[in-house]
């Protein structure tokens, strides 16, 4: 080879090199551009919330019955926690919670029934700002306009509206199980969450949808078809007739007498659930119909559990701490970015779940809230914790409420008022290993010491410090009285209203 072919074959394989650099760079320049706020098509989140859904009817959780199929294949999609805790154990606290990512201490919605706070910084509102169009549909009345749980979204429908458009006259509710549910059932809220879906499938924006569904909400009256399942599945177990709560008792239909069975009860429940999973399995099916499963984001859990008689507690959800009412599931999908079929075991609040919705979505979380974002977690970075605490409050004395703290397998609980301790273990802590003893019946406040001393402290500390809620005239309160009959009924058909 000549001096001068050397020079060229040097200058050529510059030349390839320096081209090599330039398809290099334009193809980073080009990633870049793709993942600039922007340039990336922004997920749909679907916001899936159950009312009075305890995480161990479900056979994902290990329910022995086979009460959530679709709810099971769901969970194979993404990731599961298996130790979710509540903020408070009744709708309204629980759902103003999830929704603005902070305590209720900090909210001021807890038992007392008020209008959410124009002051709390609220999901929907992020994601509008954010470009987003927002629906709802709601299957209780305690998280509907009355209450101002309809701000921030462009669509917002009480699911029993249209058919009390349809009926005329007075619709008497009371003492007449299920009534409710004719007018608000699973069936209706995915009709009405379907023809949202359709009616803006070619709308370019991303949405945020927030349905809630109540058929596991008392009375539980299913549809007369699925009285085929779990026949035989519970035996007979009388409970005092006092200690049910009127809302929810059934009476035989040949004798007439009042129903105690806590079987039955179960029975019914279950079967509310396999109902309510038949409809989400028909919400699911659609989606993929549309072609939206692989960018959207799916969250299912519930606003609380259901008592059968542990603690003495029957057919209710509000007034204890325990894991019956406070534990719930929490389901997150997103394809291609999340594992799928990872269980969490750790234990994580349903106030963490606005700022893991946020951070999927791409979205600043804002200083507010109070939870931490748990797709680290879920991502299995190296660096992510789970939070080292969880804190719930329970109970019907918002001044006196029961403070609880779960960390790892411990769980405190600290009683504050006198009717709470003659209706509760009797001590002003009690403290379960939740791991080795579920039904919390051990209370070890008196074999670990320690462990007691030092979850006191850290509850204590929780509870007096962070935002807390400062009442600004009287324009957040609720008069029931004011309401409609109709509703005032409906209310007491549900156990809301005494």
């Amino acid at each position: 080879m000549t001096s001068g072919q050397r020079i060229s074959f040097k200058h050529q394989r510059v030349s390839y090199l320096l081209l090599a650099a330039i398809v290099v760079l334009t193809l980073v320049f080009a990633c870049h551009l793709l993942l600039s706020e922007g340039s990336v098509e922004p997920p749909n989140v679907l916001l899936i919330t159950i009312d009075a859904l305890r995480a161990d009817r479900l056979g994902c959780y290990g329910y022995r019955l086979d009460t959530s199929p679709n709810i099971d294949r769901l969970s194979q999609r993404g990731v599961l926690f298996a130790d979710c805790t509540v903020q408070w154990p009744k709708t309204w606290p629980s759902m103003a919670s999830l929704i603005s990512g902070m305590y209720p201490k900090a909210t001021g919605v807890r038992i007392n029934q008020r209008v959410l706070p124009s002051s709390l910084y609220v999901m929907s509102e992020i994601f509008g700002q954010a470009g987003y169009r927002t629906g709802a549909v709601t299957a209780n009345f305690n998280i509907g306009r009355k209450f101002g749980f309809d701000r921030g979204f462009d669509y917002f429908v009480e699911s029993w509206q249209d058919m009390w458009k349809q009926q005329e006259g007075d619709i008497p509710f009371h003492n007449r199980p299920g009534k409710v549910k004719f007018f608000t059932n699973a069936t209706i809220v995915t009709d009405q969450a379907l023809k949202w879906l359709n009616e803006n499938r070619k709308n370019p924006k991303p949405f945020f949808l927030w349905l809630h569904y109540m058929d596991t909400h008392g009375p539980y009256v299913p549809p007369q078809s699925y009285d085929k399942y779990f026949q035989n599945a519970y035996k007979s177990e009388p409970a005092p007739l006092r200690k049910l709560p009127p809302y929810q008792l059934h009476k035989d239909t040949e004798t007439g007498h009042t129903i105690t069975d806590i079987g039955f009860y179960r029975a019914k429940y279950d079967r509310e659930i396999r109902f309510l999973d038949d409809e989400l399995g028909r919400l699911f099916k659609k989606i993929r119909k549309l072609g939206a499963n692989r960018k959207t984001i799916i969250i299912f859990t519930a606003d609380h559990g259901e008592s059968f008689g542990e603690h003495n507690y029957y057919l209710e959800h509000g007034r204890f701490p325990y894991q019956a009412c406070a534990h719930v599931p929490l389901i997150i999908i997103k394809d291609g970015i999340l594992p799928k079929g990872k269980r969490i075991e750790k234990p994580v609040g349903l106030i963490d779940v606005s700022a893991t919705i946020l951070e999927l979505a791409g979205i600043e979380v804002p200083a507010t809230f109070e939870g931490q974002s748990l797709v680290g977690m879920m991502l299995g970075e190296k660096n992510a914790t789970a939070p080292e605490y969880v804190f719930m409050e329970s109970g019907y004395d918002p001044n006196f409420p029961q403070l609880t703290v779960r960390y790892g397998r411990w769980k405190l609980i600290h009683v504050q008022s006198q009717s709470d301790l003659a209706a509760m273990a009797g001590t002003k802590h009690e403290l379960y290993d939740v791991y080795k003893d579920s039904a919390e019946v051990n209370n070890l406040i008196d074999q670990e010491p320690n462990i007691a001393a030092h979850l006191s402290e850290v509850l204590h500390k929780w509870y007096a410090s962070g935002p807390r809620y400062e009442e600004k005239g009287t324009e957040t309160k609720i008069d029931i009285e004011t309401f409609d009959p109709k509703v005032i009924e409906m209310l007491k058909s549900l156990g809301y209203v005494k």
